[in-house]
């Protein structure tokens, strides 16, 4: 089950994530979970807590329990206590209950709660997000210091400059433009070195983007895996299967004459996207997320994603992303960009990440051709998952304005 904070718990998230930099889970507490001293632990509270060595809950046969510690962290009350860990007896469902009365205390129905990992104790922190709000001073003691912040400080006023100067010159040189030279170009200004390095661009920490168009927002790169799939049987070698997948799958273009083309964009089942019959689905149960291609009466699946691969990855390249909007004109055969607004965005939350992918607003952009045999040859854009600019703020726990004039 997925949990919707309202827009102040979405903005206390905002102010904790300026100091937490660990994965975290919400969930919204109800009648039932209060009366009977029980709540599910779901695939994301169960990653939080094993992603950081707090507790494998598939260590624990049916019937079995384990005690952690818990910390409960509010404005006006704050107090440790025992987490209870366990499996139901019979059909060996994963829950956990915080004990004791100053919990009970300190939460009612329709309270939403976030939990997440203290950074250094490994003990679990609670923070009711429904009611008084803790301070940024209380917070910094908690979670440390902000940072990002620290890394704004210097990657801010640089922009800043470039902005004032008005429009640049496109990096690339002459030609028409590319949707990734806004990015380029600023990169280049600031001194950043263009690579497809997995970490954020700046300092590791905040990641740059910045486009004209109104097209989806980028967030990774991450090829799919095929084992037990139609394309693991079609070419035996992994390395080359994304090129495999092309060919197994693709279409004749008259862009491409005498290739196998595929530009598609794939979305939930409700919102596919496409006209080739692909379509994203979640398999909570494996923990996958996978592309389905629609056949007869039926559906196979043509690739999948691990969700812990797809976490690292969105975690890795967004701890902190800078996304600056980009004016653009033409000055004789050269491109010129002006660098206009930019909002930073935190903290992606991956259960959110899953949810978008559900209701069709975060895709999966397949991009490339090869040749329809021997050996593959062609190109490949970089397929990437993207997310609608409305939905941007959804798949972060916190988002600001920067001022760039």
């Amino acid at each position: 089950m997925l949990f919707e904070p309202y827009e102040d718990e979405l903005n206390y998230i905002a102010k904790i994530h300026k100091y937490n930099s660990k994965d975290y889970t919400i969930i919204r507490l109800t009648d039932t979970m209060l009366n009977k001293g029980i709540i599910d632990a779901n695939v994301f509270v169960r990653d939080v807590l094993k992603k950081y060595g707090v507790f494998d809950f598939s260590t624990l046969n049916n019937g079995e329990k384990e005690l952690i510690k818990v910390q409960f962290i509010g404005k006006r009350a704050s107090f440790e206590a025992k987490m209870s860990c366990y499996k139901a007896k019979t059909r060996g469902d994963e829950r956990f209950w915080v004990y004791g009365k100053e919990f009970r205390g300190q939460v009612k129905s329709g309270h939403l709660i976030y939990i997440t990992v203290a950074p250094e104790t490994y003990k679990v922190i609670i923070i009711n997000l429904s009611v008084e709000r803790i301070d940024e001073i209380r917070l910094s003691t908690v979670f440390g210091a902000d940072k990002i912040n620290e890394s704004l400080t210097r990657l801010v006023p640089g922009i800043k400059q470039i902005a004032s100067q008005g429009y640049h010159l496109n990096f690339k040189g002459a030609g028409k433009i590319a949707p990734k030279d806004a990015g380029d170009t600023l990169e280049a200004l600031l001194g950043i070195k263009t690579n497809n390095q997995k970490s954020a661009d700046f300092e590791g920490v905040i990641e740059l983007k910045s486009k004209i168009s109104k097209t989806l927002d980028t967030l990774f790169t991450l090829r799919p895996q095929f084992d037990g799939t139609p394309i693991a049987d079609f070419e035996p070698n992994d390395r080359s299967r994304v090129s495999a997948f092309a060919r197994y799958y693709g279409y004749e273009s008259d862009k491409h004459p005498d290739m196998c083309s595929l530009y598609i964009t794939i979305g939930s089942e409700y919102a596919p996207q496409n006209n080739q019959g692909f379509y994203l689905e979640v398999n909570e149960n494996d923990r996958t997320v996978e592309i389905r291609k629609i056949e007869n009466s039926g559906s196979h699946k043509a690739g999948y994603w691990n969700f812990d691969d797809l976490e690292n990855e969105l975690h890795l390249k967004h701890p902190a992303t800078l996304w600056v909007k980009a004016e653009s004109r033409m000055n004789g055969n050269i491109g010129e960009f002006k660098y206009v607004e930019a909002e930073l965005t935190r903290s992606p939350q991956f259960m959110t990440f899953i949810s978008l992918i559900k209701s069709g607003e975060v895709t999966y952009d397949w991009r490339g051709y090869t040749t329809k045999d021997g050996k593959y040859s062609g190109k490949n854009h970089g397929n990437a998952w993207r997310v609608k600019k409305k939905q941007r703020n959804k798949l972060f726990g916190s988002s600001e304005i920067i001022d760039l004039l």
